[in-house]
């Protein structure tokens, strides 16, 4: 007795079997935040660039949207300088330079739902918990790959702190929203 699979959409086309008696299948794999970004238009870049000090909150980003979560896929750190980079949980009322987050895909309309500060010191805040940390040599580039497992609810922040000598730093924190 044999099975035969065929396509389910009406094109009478079978499945094929190699000689391995294994399905021959053919595959394409994204990442969430590109699945986001081509189908949903919802994933963003935020960036800071400035002459940063030892202690500067460098990037601050808080979710505020009240139907999504986002989620942050990844930061990227480089300095000019030797340093370090410590992303924290952020407490208190950030203030400083707004920054918007930029959607990496360019046939969208969509706005990020964010409060977001950089491109100078962020001020107000608080560090908390710290969540990953990336030491940077100078004219070094680090990248905090953190797999889409750091999850923003409403009102939730984070913000990367810089330690080293006073000199150019640069940051790209990639997040993307999901409904809750």
């Amino acid at each position: 007795m044999s099975i035969e699979i065929e396509d389910g959409r009406g094109s009478g086309r079978r499945a094929g079997v190699d000689e391995e008696h294994r399905l021959e299948v053919h595959s394409v794999s994204y990442s969430e935040s590109s699945d986001v970004a081509r189908f949903k238009g919802a994933t963003y870049l935020w960036t800071s660039s400035y002459s940063a000090g030892t202690g500067n909150e460098v990037i601050y980003i808080k979710n505020t949207s009240t139907t999504q979560n986002l989620i942050i896929d990844k930061a990227t750190v480089n300095s000019v300088l030797t340093g370090l980079f410590e992303l924290n949980v952020a407490a208190g009322t950030a203030g400083g330079t707004t920054i918007t987050g930029a959607n990496s895909n360019l046939t969208s309309g969509n706005a990020a739902s964010a409060s977001s500060y950089g491109n100078a010191s962020v001020t107000g805040i608080t560090p908390g918990t710290r969540l990953d940390m990336a030491r940077v040599a100078a004219n070094g580039r680090a990248t905090m790959e953190l797999n889409d497992i750091l999850i923003l609810g409403l009102n939730d922040a984070v913000s990367i702190t810089y330690t080293g000598s006073t000199g150019i730093v640069d940051i790209i924190i990639t997040g993307y929203y999901l409904d809750r």
